[in-house]
């Protein structure tokens, strides 16, 4: 009993305890599912949902938009994710389609804590500069990274009979309206043990509750 419940326990990512995640998340309606292998994702839409996971210093006061994905794992094997593939694919009405990459935690940092491009008086066009370089970082910056990384997706090998999750960011300029016409779309998995590719995910948000 108690080296199934460390099991358990490590395959959780630090934080996730912290986290106003759904009780039930098999329940999220924004999936996409295959070769036995789920993918749910819950994107924090509302400021107060971040109070609990992120405290002091919000993404959502920076228009980013944190998406916790879940990956339940059906298969006897594990699975190999490519995390730097993720995309977030906005198709706003009227308008060319754009492919956002999720921000690093660092870039997370950048942007809540020392307000480089996160004037949301700005408008600026799809995609946004990942950074701005010659910032300097003190200690909330630092304090803020920390506690991103205990949150974020953090591992790039899905385990076999296990559910794997973490938040992944997308700078949204404050237009988390768009939410309405994006897709996550998750392309790089492999079956680790013989290297054969899974067929691309595509998750409509449209289907994610406005909460």
């Amino acid at each position: 009993m108690f080296r199934a419940m460390l099991t358990i326990l490590m395959l959780v990512p630090l934080g996730a305890f912290a986290q106003s995640a759904p009780a039930d998340p098999t329940s999220l309606r924004a999936r996409d599912e295959h070769q036995n292998l789920t993918i749910l994702a819950d994107p924090y839409l509302k400021a107060e949902r971040y109070n609990g996971v992120f405290g002091k210093h919000s993404p959502y006061g920076a228009g980013i938009v944190a998406i916790d994905v879940y990956f339940r794992n059906d298969n006897n094997g594990p699975i190999r994710l490519n995390p730097e593939t993720i995309q977030l694919v906005i198709s706003q009405p009227g308008e060319e389609r754009q492919r956002l990459g999720p921000l690093s935690t660092e870039d997370v940092a950048d942007r809540t804590v020392l307000k480089a491009n996160a004037n949301p008086r700005t408008r600026r066009p799809f995609p946004f500069p990942s950074s701005t370089p010659g910032m300097s970082h003190n200690k909330a910056w630092t304090e803020m990274t920390k506690a991103l990384n205990s949150v974020a997706l953090g591992t790039n090998v899905l385990p076999p009979h296990a559910t794997t999750h973490g938040f992944l960011f997308f700078d949204l300029n404050h237009d988390f309206e768009a939410i309405r016409n994006t897709h996550l779309y998750i392309p790089d998995l492999a079956f680790v043990k013989d290297n054969k590719a899974l067929f691309f995910f595509e998750i409509d948000l449209a289907d994610a509750p406005w909460k």
